[in-house]
């Protein structure tokens, strides 16, 4: 399981260039669920969290970054967010799915608005 302190770092979007830096929102990738790449193997991704669980995310991190407890701290909002999003997706696997990963979805794109069902 990942550690939810350290991580490469958040290199944030970046400006498009010759070497192949971030794909605008117009980019297939864009068109298919509204997220954005950026330089170093990354994508931005739309989600949205409730207003107060963002404001306990932001504080959480600096709060971490702070604390002389924490032995690796979060070096970026992104990184924390990687590793959780890493450790659940591992915790549903490991549940729903012998430890194996989840097989890969028939459509790239991905449905908005509520569950079907």
């Amino acid at each position: 399981m990942p550690k939810i302190g350290g991580g490469s770092g958040d290199t944030g979007p970046q400006d498009k260039d010759a070497g192949g830096g971030a794909v605008s929102g117009s980019s297939i990738l864009g068109k298919l669920i509204g997220g954005q790449q950026v330089v170093g193997g990354k994508s931005k991704v739309p989600a949205y969290l409730n207003n107060e669980l963002l404001h306990r995310l932001r504080n959480t991190v600096v709060a971490m970054q702070r604390s002389p407890k924490v032995e690796v701290p979060p070096v970026s909002l992104s990184a924390f967010v990687e590793a959780a999003v890493e450790a659940a997706i591992e915790e549903a696997e490991m549940r729903y799915n012998d430890g194996d990963r989840f097989p890969e979805r028939p459509n790239s794109k991905l449905k908005t608005g509520p569950p079907v069902g």
